[in-house]
C-alpha cells in the first residue's frame, strides 16, 4: 500500500493524470468545464485547500489582463460573424479568383485565404472555390480534401487575429510582431510540404492564358479592406508606441491587447458602415457566434495557470525530471501533440497544454525555440485530429471517408515536423 502511495507522490504524475482525465473529459464536455473540473482536482492533490483553490481561480479570471484578453476574442468572433453576416466573405473568395492565371497558386491561395479568417470550420468557405478553379478535373476527392484543409491552416502560425495564438501571446507573455516574426519559417514549412506533397497531381498550367487585370486586383483589396485595417492598424499603434518611447524615453500605456482592441473596434466598424449593417444585427452576433463559451473558456485557462503556479506543481516536475535526466523538451514537444490530437483546435492545445509548458521551459535559456516547438508539435496534433472541425466539414463536402483522407497527410506532415525541429535547434543555437 505504502508503494502505491509513495507512486502517486510525484508532481509528474498527477499532472499526467489530471491531463488524460481532462481530455477524457473533453470528448463529452465542453473545454472550459474540463479545465475548471481539473482546476480543482489538481489543487486538492496538490495539498490545497478549497478557500485557497477558488480564491486562486477567481483572481486570476477577473484580473485585468484576463478581461482584457477576453475583450479581444470576443471582438475577433463578432469581426468573422460580421463579415459572414454582410457577405462581404463570398464578395472576397469571387475577388480571389482574378488574382491568378494558375491552378496551383489559385488552388493554394484560396483556403490560405480563407484561413485569415479564425472562424470555425472556415475550410466550408474555400471547398467550393478549390472545387471550381478544378473543374472536371479527374483528381480524387480525397485529394480535393487535403489541398483545401492543408492551406486552410497555413496562416495560422503568424496571424494575430487567431485566438490560439493571442492566448500564446498573453501565457509567454509576448509581442505581437516577436511571435509572428520567429514563426514565419513555420509557415513557409507548412507551404513547402503542401507544394511537394498536396499538390503535385494538379497542372499549374490551367487557365494560364487567362491575365490578371488591374481592376481584379483592386477589386481584392477594395474586398479584403476590413481585414487589412485591423492588421495595419493593430501594428502601426504598437510601433507608434515604441517610437514614442525611443525618442522620448517614456512608455505609452499602450499594451497590444490595447491595440488589438482599438483595431479591432474599426474593423468592425468599417464592415457595419459599409455594410449598411443595422446595429441589432451587430448585438445579435455577440450572442450567436459562440462569444459566451469563448469567454468562459478564457476565465478557464487563466485559472488552471494559476493553480498550476500557486501549487508548486511546476517547480516539482522540473526537479523530478532533473533527477532522473529526463529532458523537458520532450515533454515540452509532447503535451501539445496529444492535446492537438484530442481537442482538435489551436485554443484546445494552447489553453490545455501551455501552461504547463511556460514553466518547464529552462529559465536559463531563451524561450522563443521553445514556444516554435511547442506550437509546431501541436499544430501537427490538430491537423491529425479526427475530430478537427475544418477536416469534419471537408470531408462532408467531398464526400470522402476518413482513412483515404488521412493518407493524404502523414508526408506532409512529416516534413513539417522535421522542418520544425530543424528551426528549433537552430533557434536554441542562434537566439
Amino acid at each position: 500500500m505504502d508503494s502505491i502511495s509513495h507512486f502517486f507522490q510525484p508532481a509528474i504524475v498527477k499532472i499526467s493524470a489530471v491531463f488524460l482525465a481532462l481530455l477524457i473529459m473533453n470528448r463529452t464536455f465542453p473545454l472550459y468545464i474540463c479545465l475548471l473540473a481539473v482546476c480543482v482536482l489538481l489543487g486538492l492533490w496538490m495539498h490545497m485547500g478549497w478557500v485557497c483553490i477558488l480564491t486562486v481561480m477567481l483572481r486570476e479570471s477577473l484580473a485585468p489582463s484576463t478581461l482584457i484578453l477576453a475583450l479581444v476574442i470576443t471582438l475577433i468572433v463578432v469581426f468573422s460573424g460580421l463579415l459572414k453576416r454582410s457577405g462581404r466573405l463570398v464578395r472576397i473568395v469571387d475577388s480571389m479568383k482574378g488574382l491568378s492565371s494558375r491552378a496551383g497558386v489559385s488552388l493554394a491561395l484560396a483556403p490560405a485565404l480563407i484561413g485569415l479568417l479564425p472562424m470555425p470550420g472556415g475550410a466550408v468557405f474555400s471547398a467550393p472555390m478549390v472545387e471550381t478553379v478544378l473543374g472536371n478535373s479527374s483528381i480524387k476527392p480525397e485529394s480535393k480534401l487535403a489541398i483545401n484543409y492543408w492551406f486552410r491552416h497555413v496562416p495560422e502560425f503568424v496571424w494575430p487575429l487567431y485566438p490560439g495564438f493571442i492566448l500564446c501571446l498573453s501565457i509567454f507573455s509576448l509581442e505581437a510582431w516577436r511571435l509572428t516574426m520567429i514563426q514565419i519559417p513555420m509557415s513557409v514549412g507548412a507551404i513547402l510540404a503542401g507544394l511537394i506533397f498536396v499538390l503535385p497531381e494538379v497542372s499549374w498550367n490551367i487557365n494560364a492564358s487567362r491575365r490578371i487585370s488591374k481592376r481584379s486586383v483592386l477589386n481584392f483589396f477594395r474586398e479584403t479592406s476590413p481585414i487589412l485595417t485591423v492588421i495595419v492598424l493593430m501594428f502601426a499603434l504598437q510601433g507608434l508606441a515604441e517610437i514614442y518611447r525611443l525618442l522620448s524615453g517614456h512608455n505609452i500605456p499602450l499594451s497590444q491587447h490595447l491595440s488589438m482592441t482599438l483595431a479591432l473596434l474599426m474593423g468592425i466598424a468599417s464592415v457595419k458602415i459599409s455594410g449598411n449593417i443595422p446595429s441589432r444585427v451587430v448585438r445579435s452576433s455577440i450572442v450567436e457566434s459562440g462569444v459566451l463559451s469563448t469567454i468562459l473558456l478564457v476565465f478557464a485557462i487563466m485559472a488552471f495557470k494559476g493553480i498550476l503556479e500557486e501549487s508548486q506543481t511546476i517547480t516539482q516536475i522540473r526537479s523530478e525530471l532533473q533527477s532522473i535526466n529526463v529532458s523537458e523538451t520532450y515533454v515540452i514537444a509532447l503535451l501539445p501533440l496529444i492535446a492537438g490530437l484530442v481537442t482538435g483546435i489551436a485554443v484546445g492545445f494552447v489553453g490545455s497544454s501551455f501552461p504547463v509548458v511556460v514553466s518547464l521551459i529552462p529559465p536559463d535559456q531563451n524561450m522563443l525555440p521553445y514556444v516554435v516547438l511547442a506550437y509546431g508539435a501541436g499544430f501537427l496534433g490538430m491537423m491529425m485530429s479526427p475530430v478537427h472541425l475544418c477536416f469534419l466539414v471537408t470531408q462532408e463536402y467531398f464526400h470522402t471517408n476518413a482513412l483515404d483522407s488521412y493518407r493524404q497527410f502523414w508526408k506532409p506532415a512529416l516534413f513539417l515536423m522535421i522542418w520544425i525541429v530543424i528551426f528549433f535547434m537552430f533557434y536554441r543555437v542562434v537566439l
